[in-house]
């Protein structure tokens, strides 16, 4: 660290390039806007952070469009009002005006005409003021959904502006100074990078715009690439401590432990790549920080903004106070005190962000002991020198094999560093390494060789920071950026669609699509340990008012299609439930079992005495948006046994998978009958014939053979091939709507039949008014054609407002009393048909 701090101390700054017009021809700009569009399609593929990240990426993208053709002199207050509009449009009119206001009023007070020491009276005030209101010592109007955008805007920005104030003499203006406070991509990252102002000032439009835009499509695609790697790690690589039973296990705890960090890099990627758009050319924020050679190295790589401003702000200044010590003291006892004014600004940012106070023996230490060992380092350097990491320099195998083992071994200490600061408690932290005494086999080297691995190939060519100009770059670095860069925009967008997903089997698949959700979905989530930088970037889990501002809908809204619970399988069934999991949301838990249902666990076979139906059915069955024992499949198994005495046991289970279409549920039956049910539930929710031709369709266009030899002789009539258009198909199959969903209904009805089940359609309307109403009477008459025992609840809803029985205004699955009325209306027709359906069949479950 200090080699590096005393030769910065003594370089001039760069001044901007002389004569940078900032035209960008029109084929770059092609180019350029061809490259936003493919990201806003990623980013809406993966549903990358937040949907007010979407919002705003929509917003600078499109701002982009028109700031690139702009004269010069209109850009910089072009961002300013895009900025401002992104603001209010982001947060509300009433929360974004409030933290335009506030932001303001701390500006004004650093142009104040008054001495710099009063000047710095008055802010600390105000900032006092503020955290008494963001600590909730007396009520105002103000929304707590504005304090962790403020706060980020404002805590540490705020600090480096008010130096430059007083250090700098350069001129500056109001509408730079705005920009560099209301930095547009802010309003939707609370952790954001610390921007250095004079930084922001002087590299603006230093380089050919073209290349400043291109650097910071690169950027972006990067930062995307983190994010899904991080999502990769989160949700299938992380374990509870309770989980490190041996050495392979605490091998992969400490690497995906550590690797979490990749959001927070992907996110500053994201961020400072949005700026370049802009015309803002700002260093790299993160360099290759896996490869780090030395604490002191690490040190530089991660988070460089940070270690930038605390070098800037409080590292040279307290050096030079106490340069009478001599060189070795001074530095020894400088970078000390920057380690613990690091621990004081996380825990001032941590109040920021959450609203609370941070003091936890084991970040002191983290901080303490990290601190003690790039002093170690600084005077190991000191003594004996420093080979340059950072910069390209001549490389032998000699040199590649000394460097990599040195950050093979740096690596395993951070993560053994990372791992104490992150863990909830001390006690944790120290029964995971009794798990080193475990079991030795061969799963013990996957980690460790592969770790090795990618520290090899990543020091065969080690780049140094790229905050140079793209200008000064060779033509071929250029060129091989530009390849690489495109390679995955196409790569991105195409693992984002789901037929491409499938052609790599259903396994990979699975993984993939499990990338296009942020939840982590396994049975120990509540035990997983969160550590700094996660607890921060978990918007939802700390303020909830921002994340319903956000995300414009209630904290933890179910997402059916990407809540992680579902797998892709081969077939005509396309995906399932994977059994054992469990997924915690505002509205309750949702449980699926060991055989994949949404229900309690029940023994393969029915004891005796026991009347058991199962339920198919799409996400209405399944029960979206109430919690486990709250859907009405499993109120009226309540009731059934509370109030029905003609068996010893009512059983219903739960068989509804979200998406499922009549068709799809075909492929079902088979795993319904291996629990020898006395009834088939089959709930039928509008749009029935339309839906069994549309999911034909789809299987037909994604080239899945069809199973069942009526339905392919319907293909074949209507010159369906596999691999067909979608849109092509549907629009062939329209005039064999009537005979697909009543062969599909037969088939269902005769095969439980078969089975000794009886078999039951319920209508089931869904909660709105629609054109699906007028498929409903052929559905119902096919029904009963068929053999189906029909029980029509297309009353359920009535007396009842829709906004009284649905999740939102965006949802339309029925919520918690939604529920329990189809509950009472199905309990009901059951007792009116039990002549009908509460049948023993073949099996004398006849209660005696």
């Amino acid at each position: 660290m200090s080699s590096t701090i005393a030769e910065k101390a003594d370089r001039p700054v760069t001044q901007p390039t002389v004569g940078v017009s900032g035209g960008i021809s029109i084929p770059h700009y092609a180019l350029v806007l061809a490259q936003l569009a493919l990201l806003l399609l990623v980013f809406r593929q993966f549903e990358i952070e937040s949907a007010a990240f979407r919002q705003v990426a929509l917003l600078a993208f499109g701002g982009f469009a028109v700031h690139a053709l702009l004269p010069i002199a209109w850009r910089l207050p072009f961002f300013l009002l895009l900025s401002l509009v992104g603001i209010v449009v982001t947060l509300d009119v009433g929360n974004g005006l409030s933290i335009i206001i506030i932001g303001l009023i701390l500006i004004g007070l650093c142009h104040v005409p008054v001495s710099f020491r009063i000047r710095g009276l008055l802010l600390i005030a105000a900032a006092a003021l503020l955290a008494a209101i963001r600590a909730a010592w007396f009520e105002t109007p103000i929304s707590s959904a504005i304090w962790p955008i403020l706060g980020s805007m404002f805590m540490f920005r705020l600090i480096i502006y008010f130096y430059d104030l007083q250090h700098d003499k350069a001129p500056t203006s109001v509408v730079t100074t705005l920009s560099y406070f209301f930095m547009l991509p802010n309003v939707c990252f609370p952790l954001y990078p610390v921007v250095d102002y004079k930084t922001f000032r002087r590299n603006y439009f230093d380089d050919d715009a073209y290349r400043i835009y291109q650097v910071g499509i690169d950027w972006i695609v990067r930062g995307v690439v983190h994010l899904l790697l991080y999502r990769y790690v989160y949700y299938q690589l992380t374990l509870a401590p309770s989980e490190v039973t041996g050495p392979a296990q605490l091998s992969q705890y400490l690497v995906a432990n550590f690797l979490l960090y990749l959001r927070v890099s992907g996110l500053f990627h994201l961020i400072v790549g949005m700026l370049y758009l802009f015309g803002f050319r700002l260093p790299e924020t993160h360099n290759r920080y896996l490869l780090a050679s030395s604490f002191t190295d690490f040190w530089r790589r991660i988070n460089i903004y940070w270690k930038e401003f605390m070098q800037k702000v409080f590292y040279y200044p307290i050096l030079f106070r106490l340069r009478s010590l001599g060189t070795v003291k001074a530095m020894v006892v400088s970078t000390l005190l920057v380690f613990i004014l690091t621990w004081f600004l996380h825990a001032y940012q941590w109040f920021w962000l959450r609203g609370t106070t941070l003091f936890v023996t084991q970040d002191i230490l983290s901080w303490a002991i990290l601190g003690g060992l790039v002093v170690l380092n600084s005077l190991y350097e000191l003594r004996f020198g420093r080979k340059r990491s950072l910069g390209k320099t001549t490389q032998t195998w000699r040199n590649v094999l000394l460097l990599t083992a040195k950050s093979y071994a740096t690596f395993w200490l951070i993560c053994i560093l990372w791992s104490f600061w992150t863990i909830e408690s001390l006690s944790d932290w120290w029964t995971l390494w009794p798990a080193l005494g475990g079991e030795y086999s061969v799963h013990v080297l996957l980690f460790p060789l592969l770790v090795l691995a990618v520290i090899f190939v990543g020091n065969i060519e080690r780049s140094g920071i790229r905050n140079t100009r793209s200008s000064e770059q060779s033509e071929s670095d250029w060129m091989r950026a530009r390849l690489v860069t495109g390679v995955l925009l196409v790569a991105l967008t195409a693992i984002g669609i789901e037929t491409v997903q499938k052609q790599f089997g259903s396994e990979v698949a699975t993984a993939m699509h499990s990338l296009r959700s942020g939840r982590l979905s396994r049975l120990d989530t509540a035990k997983l340990e969160r550590g700094y930088y996660e607890n921060l970037l978990s918007v939802n889990t700390f303020n909830s008012q921002l994340w319903e501002v956000y995300s414009k809908k209630p904290t933890n809204w179910l997402d059916t299609q990407n809540a992680g619970l579902k797998r892709f399988v081969e077939g005509f069934a396309q995906f399932e439930y994977i059994p054992s999991q469990v997924l915690d949301s505002e509205y309750g838990t949702i449980t699926i079992n060991q055989w994949g249902m949404r229900d309690r666990d029940y023994e393969r076979a029915p004891a005796p005495g026991t009347f058991r139906m199962v339920i198919l059915g799409p996400s209405t069955v399944m029960g979206w948006g109430v919690g486990d024992g709250e859907t009405f499949e499993a109120l009226v198994e309540k009731r059934l046994n509370e109030e029905d005495n003609s068996f010893d046991r009512f059983e219903i289970l739960n068989l509804g998978v979200q998406g499922y279409q009549p068709t799809q549920q075909l492929a079902v039956l088979d795993g319904a009958f291996e629990f020898g049910p006395n009834a088939l539930i089959y709930v039928a929710t509008g749009r029935e014939p339309s839906r069994a031709m549309w999911y034909l369709a789809e299987v037909a266009n994604k080239g899945i053979e069809v199973p069942y030899a009526p339905l392919r002789e319907i293909l074949e009539k209507a010159g369906v091939t596999l691999g067909m258009d979608e849109t092509e198909a549907r629009k062939a199959l329209l005039p064999y709507v009537d005979e697909i969903v009543t062969w599909t209904y037969r088939q269902i009805a005769a095969r439980a039949r078969e089975h000794g089940a009886v078999p039951v359609l319920m209508y089931l309307p869904q909660v709105r008014k629609g054109a699906w109403e007028e498929e409903t009477p052929l559905a119902l008459r096919t029904a009963a054609e068929a053999g189906f025992v029909v029980l029509n609840l297309g009353d359920v809803y009535d007396g009842h407002e829709f906004a009284e029985i649905r999740l939102a205004e965006w949802d339309d699955h029925p919520n918690r009393k939604g529920h329990q009325l189809i509950a009472k209306h199905l309990f009901e027709l059951l007792q009116q048909e039990r002549d009908r359906i509460f049948v023993s069949g073949n099996r004398g479950n006849t209660k005696s």
